[in-house]
């Protein structure tokens, strides 16, 4: 397993636990690539660059918009908050091995500022 594999799993770990604790359906979709395990890291790195991760309004990265209503305000910013570090993370590594996803550089532009004035 490569640096890079590694640091994708371990936010790919973060970033299940945030789902999984604030409900989000796509928790499982996370869980199966964590359980795919080190032996196809292309499947991996196509599975993270997927319009279904980065492209747009159906997006795991725009669930960071959605109002969780059954959660406290201030529970929620801290969740969406950790989301989204996780997610920095995985699009700064996706970014480094080039050929990203168009969508993913403005994402993490976004995250980066939601997350450092408190949004």
């Amino acid at each position: 397993m490569t640096a890079d594999e590694a640091l994708a799993r371990a936010a790919l770990q973060r970033l299940h636990e945030v789902l999984a604790r604030t409900g989000e359906p796509r928790a499982a979709e996370v869980e199966a690539l964590i359980a795919a395990g080190p032996g196809e890291p292309n499947g991996l790195w196509r599975a993270l660059n997927a319009n279904a991760w980065w492209g747009g309004a159906g997006s795991l990265a725009a669930a960071t918009m959605a109002d969780h209503p059954e959660l406290p305000e201030a529970l929620w910013r801290q969740e969406v908050a950790e989301l989204r570090e996780a997610l920095i993370e995985i699009g700064e590594l996706l970014m480094r091995r080039g050929g990203e996803n168009p969508g993913i550089s403005s994402w993490v532009l976004a995250f980066r500022n939601w997350n450092a004035s408190g949004v």
